[in-house]
């Protein structure tokens, strides 16, 4: 993963995608880690709320 440097912006944020794969009913959420780099950190991670979806995983 890409470090972003300092600004909040929608410009530095660190993002990840899934392309569809056929129509199956999916859930999906998000699991966000912040690390800053040279800082100690806590293990604690967000999860976000999950979401369904008519687009597959394709696993």
């Amino acid at each position: 993963m890409k470090p972003t440097k300092g600004k909040a912006s929608s410009t530095h944020r660190a993002n990840a995608r899934k392309t569809c794969e056929g129509r199956k009913k999916t859930q999906w959420r998000s699991l966000i880690d912040v690390d800053i780099i040279g800082e100690a950190d806590s293990p604690e991670k967000a999860v976000t709320a999950t979401m369904t979806f008519n687009c597959g995983a394709g696993v």
